[in-house]
């Protein structure tokens, strides 16, 4: 069943958009968590590092856009833009503060796998539905 929401709701929106962006934040930050614990652990040289980082970030706006689009109910493809743009921002903002070394062509890079990870996850989540049978 999906939640319809109308234009008086526009909060209701901007919680679950705020909420969703949060999720996927988190879950990268854990899977990065993860990652860098299985690096340590098994001594796996650091080029690991970053195809770890970018299949987190991957996850964690798919997963972010996925939840925000199931909670919406309509227009996947933009709440997954939407979605990509914040999650986006905020690792970005988050990576500037604790690296320092400014912007590189890496950003741009993980720019477009969280928009398409972002995209593939709001249509998934907006197509989702429960009572479909697949077999």
């Amino acid at each position: 069943m999906r939640k319809e929401f109308s234009a008086s709701d526009s909060k209701n929106k901007t919680g679950v958009y705020i909420k969703g962006a949060i999720i996927g934040v988190v879950t990268t930050l854990v899977l990065m968590l993860i990652f860098s614990g299985v690096l340590l652990f098994l001594n796996l040289d650091r080029a690991y590092a970053v195809p770890f980082a970018t299949i987190s970030v991957a996850i964690g706006s798919l997963i972010a856009s996925y939840y925000t689009a199931k909670s919406i109910g309509d227009r996947g493809y933009l709440i997954g833009i939407i979605i990509g743009g914040l999650v986006f921002i905020i690792i970005t903002i988050l990576s500037l503060i604790i690296n320092r070394s400014g912007l590189s062509s890496n950003t741009m890079f993980h720019f477009v796998i969280i928009m398409l990870a972002s995209i593939v996850g709001g249509i998934l989540g907006v197509n989702k539905d429960k009572n479909k049978k697949y077999i």
